[in-house]
């Protein structure tokens, strides 16, 4: 059997705030090529901090005190600026969790798409509106025109959400993370936004970090589950890199 090293290692990590009270501590996980690992906990557990930090995106007022995240065997823990701006275009996209927020009401959806599709290359014109047309229709649009037209105050949040998630993918991460991504949403969306990340898993050969404090919705969709209060794995339906 052929070992497969972990894609993202999280090692006692330790989040305080400015006065160096822990607001996490000694939390440790592993994700490897191809899962789909779900990340729960109640509210206020750390979840977000975690995802914020894998990608240095911690708010002022917060830092890593004690732990390391290392990513492709590489520790994170001395990146400057510069490099985690090039680790967030060239390998692990986030998508937020309030996707309102995520996108700026006074641009147009196409405005918005074409300025991070050009952080990680400038294809001609022709072909680059083929490609945003091609990656609204993969996240469930069937009239991508419409949306590279409209303004994001004139969509509701899923539809935002999806935009979200076809402007990640447009990076070409090799590591998506999406923090509670079905929060605002309906039941019914909750559920196809969910069948969405498995198919562009599936077909992108992406690997995926899913957190949300819903583990009965999520059991469908997740390789392992771990529950970041208890600091277990809680469920384990296959793990891709046992072969």
């Amino acid at each position: 059997m052929k070992r497969v090293d972990p894609l993202l290692i999280v090692d006692q990590l330790e989040i305080s705030s400015k006065a160096l009270v822990p607001l996490m501590k000694k939390f440790s996980f592993q994700i490897f090529p191809g899962e789909i690992v779900a990340l729960t906990g109640a509210s206020g557990c750390g979840k977000s901090l975690t995802a914020n930090a894998v990608v240095g995106l911690l708010e002022d007022g917060c830092e890593v005190t004690n732990g390391r995240i290392y990513y492709k065997g590489q520790s994170l823990s001395q990146n400057d600026e510069k490099s985690w701006q090039t680790l967030r275009r060239d390998e692990i996209s986030l998508l937020i969790q309030h996707s309102l927020s995520g996108l700026n009401p006074l641009q147009s959806v196409k405005k918005q798409m074409l300025r991070t599709l050009k952080q990680k290359t400038e294809p001609a014109k022709k072909e680059r509106m083929n490609y945003l047309r091609d990656l609204l229709r993969q996240v469930g649009f069937s009239n991508p025109e419409r949306i590279l037209s409209s303004y994001p105050f004139q969509l509701s949040g899923g539809m935002c959400q999806r935009i979200l998630l076809a402007m990640m993918i447009s990076l070409q991460p090799t590591l998506l993370i999406a923090d509670e991504p079905t929060t605002a949403l309906d039941s019914v969306n909750k559920e196809k936004l969910l069948a969405l990340l498995k198919k562009l898993q599936q077909e992108h050969g992406l690997t995926i970090l899913l957190i949300s404090h819903d583990v009965e919705r999520i059991s469908a969709f997740a390789d392992r589950i771990i529950d970041m209060e208890a600091r277990e794995e809680v469920r384990t339906c296959f793990l891709n890199y046992k072969g």
